[in-house]
């Protein structure tokens, strides 16, 4: 019989494995530094609290107020807690002599027993547990005496020796006698704050609250802690790793239980998952007091300071009081939120931020009405600021739009000539390239409320499209748009122009539909909870792509924006402005006589859009006639029905007329799309 264990084939291999067996554990390695430093699991040098100006500010006001409150708290009620003693000195003073001779007597020592033996007539028990008590009596009179003639002799002593101790010495026995003689129930010093006392976070109280948030942990044991609990900013953390099965959304979905389960508010209890930890890892931070009654700290520009485009700027601060910061350069950016969730101020912060730059050219549409974006008038070029709800409002922003979507055309050869002459290693704009070409001023713009042009019967696909293309393209060319819509749906924010945002807040919103549509598929799986924001009370609260914890804009009121616009214009002076042949912007209609067919008076528009796209397919490729009528008409060209044979047989349908064209092109106001004029 062949010996199949020496068979030189793969099979074999296979049996013996499995024969043999082996660890199912692979042998331990040691350990190195560099193991550690990829796991993250080294402990900061600095602890959490005292690595941020935020943190460390924070620790210093918080305690010295605290100190100082509860200093004039007591030095106010003095008078009360004087009267108290002396109602309950003298009852103290019976005390401090009756209660050393009861113990000196030893009379409660076996007190019950005596008492016991008494009562069945038990002669000998008694004498035997007096004696008892006598003995022990016995040595504790010399000892109380004693102690008592040493006390009277330092007393006198004292009154007699030191400057003014007659005065301190009564002063002392007043406050022991008072002491002594206070009822247990009725303390001498009021407690000073009214709310529950501070809990300190423990590992017990942590797991009791993970247990009753009813997450699916049965067991506290089961949950273990990655690090000890320790200080972060304004309040504790607890790096837990939650049992198996159980992971930290789980808890997330259920705060208020957790926060139940801690007995403090909801917003003093943040429960996030860990960046780069599996999902079984939870962080839960508990604040030293609700967050909402916690002061934010001011913006750091709020009274000085200049930012940079193409680096961060501040935006405002997580529940911990940690800075965020905000990219612009190579991004665009999104807010969605429902009515009073603050979206308008959020995106106003970034805005405020970026004109700090003063290359920055911002354009401005606020299609609210409200004047939330005024303090920006001055700093638009003139045209380019739009406030209102109205029909014109809306054709106006159609031709900032225009505007943006040419500057897309111009400026992509002219950053690559600068490159070409080593300004740049990439064909995109940088600051060395702005500050050499006025023509390539970074652009802002600036669209409120977004979602009642992109809805419009009539303007909305072409809206669309051109914002589409703008945000593709412009990303690299040194335009950022700011975008805000209270509706969240696919309508009001096309997911061709939400895809290809990276700066996306989820302020206060409904559901988890919602929140996935702003965030990006899954956001809302991965722990962003911006539906339990409240609107008005939690108002600048949301979740940010790619941040597991929730932060807030830095509040800023109308009157900061107007000093910080001021601020901007002031740096903007003496800077030299746009050359003069870019004073007009891209314009449809200046396209339709370019490409018009020689010899007719009218063209229909689906006939015209051919043209069109055969001229700019990036531009009218994703137009159908009806949003080009839409977009004629905020040119304002007329559309009207033109008829026309076909083999004999008659059609009418809508089109555009030469006449039409050129007196939408003379009748042009020269001064729209110019940039510093």
């Amino acid at each position: 019989m062949t010996d199949l264990t020496h068979r030189d084939d793969a099979e074999t291999v296979a049996i013996e494995a499995t024969r043999e067996g082996g660890p199912v554990d692979p042998p331990p390695h040691p350990t190195t530094f560099a193991d550690i430093t990829e796991d993250r699991h080294l402990r900061p040098i600095v602890p959490a609290s005292l690595r941020s100006a935020a943190g460390r500010r924070s620790l210093v006001v918080d305690t010295g107020r605290l100190a100082g409150y509860y200093a004039a708290y007591h030095v106010w009620h003095m008078p009360v807690y004087l009267a108290r003693m002396a109602k309950w000195a003298p009852r103290g003073l019976v005390r401090a002599f009756y209660l050393p001779g009861k113990w000196a007597s030893a009379e409660e020592g076996n007190w019950n027993l005596r008492q016991q033996a008494a009562n069945r007539d038990d002669y000998g028990a008694w004498l035997q547990l007096d004696a008892r008590r006598m003995k022990q009596a016995t040595w504790r009179w010399p000892l109380v005496l004693t102690l008592g003639f040493a006390v009277a002799v330092s007393g006198a002593v004292f009154a007699n020796v030191a400057p003014g101790g007659k005065w301190s010495l009564v002063a002392a026995l007043f406050l022991l006698a008072g002491w002594l003689g206070r009822p247990a129930d009725k303390p001498i010093i009021d407690r000073v704050t009214t709310g529950g006392r501070f809990i300190r976070l423990t590992a017990e109280l942590t797991r009791a609250a993970l247990v009753a948030s009813g997450a699916g942990i049965k067991d506290g044991g089961q949950v273990s802690f990655n690090r000890e609990i320790y200080r972060d900013g304004p309040g504790h953390t607890a790096l837990v790793s939650l049992p198996s099965g159980v992971i930290a959304t789980d808890v997330v979905d259920k705060r208020e239980y957790l926060a139940a389960g801690f007995r403090l508010p909801v917003d003093q209890v943040w429960p996030d998952p860990v960046d780069g930890e599996h999902p079984g890892v939870l962080s839960i931070w508990v604040a030293d007091k609700p967050v909402s009654a916690m002061k934010q700290p001011a913006w750091p520009l709020l009274e000085d300071g200049i930012t940079d485009f193409f680096g961060e700027l501040p935006y405002g601060f997580d529940p911990r009081l940690r800075p965020v910061s905000w990219v612009l350069a190579e991004r665009n950016s999104l807010f969605g939120g429902v009515p009073g969730s603050g979206k308008t101020l959020a995106a106003r912060t970034v805005a405020l931020g970026a004109v700090l730059d003063p290359l920055v050219v911002p354009l401005v549409s606020e299609l609210k009405g409200s004047g939330d974006l005024d303090a920006f008038e001055p700093l638009c070029p003139e045209g380019m600021y739009v406030s209102g709800a109205d029909e014109r409002s809306l054709h106006r922003t159609m031709a900032i739009l225009e505007f943006l979507l040419q500057e897309c055309e111009t400026r992509g050869p002219l950053i690559k000539g600068w490159v070409a002459r080593g300004y740049g290693v990439d064909n995109k704009l940088n600051r060395r390239i702005a500050e050499a070409d006025p023509r390539l001023r970074p652009l802002l713009g600036i669209f409120d409320e977004i979602q009642e042009l992109i809805t419009h019967p009539e303007l909305g696909k072409a809206a669309a499209a051109m914002l589409t293309s703008i945000v593709k393209r412009g990303r690299s060319l040194g335009i950022h748009l700011i975008l805000s819509t209270q509706r969240i749906d696919k309508e009001s924010v096309p997911k061709a122009i939400s895809s290809n945002i990276v700066n996306r807040v989820a302020l206060a919103v409904t559901s988890h539909i919602e929140t996935d549509l702003i965030l990006g598929t899954g956001a809302y799986s991965r722990g962003a909870r911006p539906t339990s924001f409240r609107p008005g009370r939690d108002a600048g609260w949301a979740y940010l792509t790619g941040m597991v914890a929730p932060v807030r804009a830095a509040y800023l009121n109308n009157e900061d924006a107007k000093r910080i616009c001021a601020r901007a214009i002031e740096m903007r002076a003496g800077l030299v402005g746009p050359q003069a042949e870019r004073v007009r912007s891209y314009n449809l209609a200046e396209d339709a006589r370019a490409v018009w067919p020689a010899g007719q008076t009218g063209v229909w528009l689906a006939d015209l859009l051919q043209l069109l796209q055969g001229l700019r397919p990036d531009v009218y490729g994703e137009l159908d006639a009806v949003a080009l009528g839409a977009a004629l008409r905020a040119a304002s060209v007329e559309v009207v029905k033109l008829h026309r044979k076909i083999e004999g047989k008659g059609h009418t349908r809508p089109g555009v007329r030469i006449e039409a064209v050129t007196a939408a092109i003379d009748a042009a106001d020269p001064t729209i799309g110019a940039i510093g004029r």
